[in-house]
């Protein structure tokens, strides 16, 4: 199976889902909406409308215990954006030209404030961002311009700029920077080559940077054969509380999906460690949402001839484990949703992990129990698919 991924299409197919998926555009003041006291302690954006008329709606909570969730209480972005959050603040990027990062902080009533923008010229959007302290951070862009910058995330100045020229082929011309993980002074990204006229490079084998972040310089870049494409911006790495770096490779052709492993202390994949998901699941797969004991989740793709999904959901949730190389199967009784731009599941306290979920006739957050491994629809979403949910406080 040759999977065409470009850029666009891995992260921007899924605005399509949305615009298939309940819309939510208008800000219905009629919503049960979350108490907007003290709603400074959580954020959460939600993406709704059509094709290129889509908006971003981003908003505070006090917490995630209503069960429907509107936009009456929100701030419009237009376009479609992902958001993240570090520190206090979520950091919203949404696909445009120049590409645009905007950091907000929330009041009391849950309403956005603006507190400062970062604006690279020539690309489009930004890929991934990894936060390392309050005063350093990185961020790939794509779309025109492909390069890695430093900025300080509290002043939302650029501070500095990666060099990337060892990496470059002349072959492939066309690079994406999709993934990243700062451990111990070095910064290891995912990197995908991709020659002209999106003619596929070297996909049979998974690539990471290994980045010297005291110098600002590529240490090496490490390889294996084992997998392919690191192709996923916020789903590729996961860090374990050992300190091991987990990463999740697409596969290809003749090649699996599957996750290695880079060891707390070392740069180079462990030898000795791979995870087939291919064999495990008996399907391609998409990602890893680490957690505890091994727990993760991945995207199983349940639909091999439409992993762009343009013809509609085409992934399932699959649990598994990391340290057992197992998998138990699919979460739940879940439909299948639409995953190819990843998963997006976050864990706040010792008994559940919630995370997004949407499909043609439904946006929710769903919980998981880390009890009895059951699963139930939290919060239904009638503001649109959820992009991006988490602690600020």
């Amino acid at each position: 199976m040759k999977q065409n991924r470009t850029l666009v299409a891995t992260l921007f197919i899924p605005c399509l889902a949305a615009a298939i998926a309940i819309a939510g555009c208008k800000k219905d003041k009629n919503d049960n909406e979350a108490v907007n006291k003290d709603a400074d302690q959580y954020a959460i954006a939600l993406v709704a409308g059509t094709g290129n008329a889509q908006t971003t709606y981003i908003q505070g909570l006090a917490n995630f215990d209503t069960a429907t969730l509107g936009n009456g209480n929100a701030s419009e972005l237009a376009g479609n954006g992902r958001m993240i959050t570090y520190n206090g603040a979520a950091y919203v990027s949404v696909f445009n030209s120049p590409a645009t990062m905007t950091k907000y902080t929330f009041d009391k009533k849950g309403k956005a404030v603006k507190a400062g923008e970062l604006v690279v010229p020539g690309a489009k959007t930004y890929s991934t961002v990894e936060f390392v302290s309050a005063t350093e951070a990185y961020a790939s862009v794509a779309g025109g311009l492909a390069k890695v910058i430093k900025f300080n995330p509290t002043t939302m100045e650029r501070t500095g700029e990666i060099d990337l020229s060892p990496i470059l082929r002349a072959e492939a011309p066309v690079m994406y920077y999709l993934g990243m993980k700062a451990r111990d002074g070095k910064l290891f990204m995912g990197v995908f080559y991709e020659g002209a006229g999106f003619v596929e490079k070297y996909n049979d084998t998974a690539y990471v940077a290994v980045i010297d972040l005291a110098t600002a310089k590529i240490d090496k870049l490490i390889k294996d054969y084992r997998t392919g494409s690191v192709f996923l911006a916020y789903n590729s790495f996961s860090i374990d509380k050992s300190g091991d770096i987990y990463v999740a490779g697409l596969g290809y052709t003749n090649r699996p999906s599957g996750i290695l492993r880079i060891k707390k202390g070392q740069t180079d994949f462990d030898p000795a460690y791979f995870f087939d998901l291919d064999a495990a699941t008996g399907r391609k797969c998409r990602g890893i949402s680490l957690f505890e004991d091994g727990l993760a989740f991945t995207l199983a793709l349940v639909n091999p001839n439409d992993d762009y999904e343009i013809n509609g959901p085409a992934y399932s949730f699959y649990k598994i484990n990391v340290t057992q190389k197992t998998s138990t199967g699919k979460l739940g009784s879940l439909p299948d949703v639409y995953g190819s731009g990843g998963a997006v599941m976050n864990r706040f306290n010792n008994d559940q992990i919630l995370f997004a979920f949407a499909n043609k006739t439904e946006n929710s957050l769903y919980s998981y129990s880390l009890q009895n491994g059951s699963v139930t629809k939290k919060i239904v979403l009638n503001g649109g698919k959820c992009t991006g949910f988490d602690k600020l406080k």
